[in-house]
């Protein structure tokens, strides 16, 4: 059954679901079909490092480049695919190619305004589900509504059982919130294509969501086999492990979360929280004052650095941590009551 759509609403129906924005789809929109081919962590970093040497040692060769942005995607690490994957466009042979996973690449990193320039004449080629997924996506995140409406048209008239329009369908389901109906898209999908990039990792979200522990964290740890470099995945298997009491599993994913995106605020945080608990105070201090930085307005971050500080004997430093919570609280009240005196 195809899906039916209705933009001037902001829905899109197929047995009455909704279309409305998905909670976390700037976050979650991590979804290249390159990384459909994904190995073992092991195994793509191996990858990485034998493109690495040999664009290095080649650098005029852009197959090689192709090979090294491709290597990045596969383990998730979209932002340093882009250079190599731009230097790769000069080859006439291989702009085909490269324009699409650039395309890819600017989708998985949240660069959507960059997304339809890359996919340009894509949507007839090989990779045309996938194109078309991303030019909708992409256009209805960046308010390019009639572009979107124009691309689900295409995907939902060509490819009506494609794994892509399922996950589409899916995230309309999460959005309402009608979870079980979601999970059965995101589960249609991922029969279309078992290594789908983002599906499982959707389906561990919403167990996550309903605060099913166990229910999320095999879902979550399949993306990471999809992709292993998926930042969110392993961010919620620390936070999953660390609600269940699994502190040695909880540090294990938080130090990967960090390590595959070092600006996830959220992995930074949890991590400086855990390592507090197993009093390894100087590396939560760390993790704390790097999750400050990346959002100083983060009342909880500044209140676990108060606590921190208070324990290292740092009272002048724990004072004005607790000072800056104070400020945050205050700063959201007073915010809340200027929005209560404009209504």
């Amino acid at each position: 059954m195809r899906a039916t759509s209705n933009w001037g609403f902001g829905r899109i129906s197929n047995s009455c679901s909704s279309r409305v924005r998905w909670s976390l789809t700037a976050a979650l929109t991590i979804l290249t079909a390159a990384a459909q081919v994904a190995g073992p962590p092991d195994q793509d970093g191996a990858a990485i490092e034998q493109s690495q040497r040999a664009a290095k040692a080649d650098p005029a060769n852009l197959q090689l480049q192709l090979n090294l942005g491709l290597a990045y995607i596969r383990s998730g690490r979209s932002d340093d695919a882009i250079a190599p994957l731009q230097r790769a466009l000069s080859d006439q042979s291989l702009s085909p190619e490269a324009h699409y996973l650039l395309g890819a690449a600017y989708f998985q990193s949240g660069q959507y305004a960059k997304v339809a320039e890359q996919l340009t004449g894509l949507d007839q080629g090989e990779h045309a589900e996938h194109v078309l997924f991303m030019l909708e996506e992409s256009a209805r995140l960046t308010g390019a509504n009639a572009k979107a409406r124009q691309a689900f048209h295409e995907l939902n008239q060509r490819f009506p059982d494609s794994a892509w329009l399922h996950f589409l369908m899916g995230a309309a389901y999460e959005s309402r919130p009608d979870h079980e109906h979601a999970i059965a898209e995101f589960k249609a999908a991922l029969s279309k294509d078992p290594r789908l990039p983002n599906a499982n990792f959707a389906i561990g979200y919403i167990y996550w969501k309903d605060r099913a522990f166990e229910d999320s964290r095999p879902w979550l740890a399949r993306e990471l086999e999809v992709q292993p470099c998926h930042a969110l995945a392993a961010y919620y298997l620390g936070d999953a492990a660390q609600s269940l009491g699994q502190k040695q599993d909880a540090l294990r994913y938080f130090q990967q979360s960090v390590r595959c995106n070092d600006r996830n605020q959220k992995a930074h945080l949890g991590l400086g929280i855990l390592l507090a608990e197993l009093n390894r105070d100087q590396e939560a201090l760390g993790e704390l004052q790097a999750a400050a930085r990346l959002d100083e307005k983060d009342a909880t971050v500044h209140y676990r650095l108060a606590l921190l500080y208070k324990k290292l004997g740092r009272k002048s430093d724990s004072a004005a941590e607790y000072a800056k919570v104070q400020q945050i609280h205050d700063a959201g009240r007073k915010q809340a009551e200027q929005n209560l005196a404009g209504k």
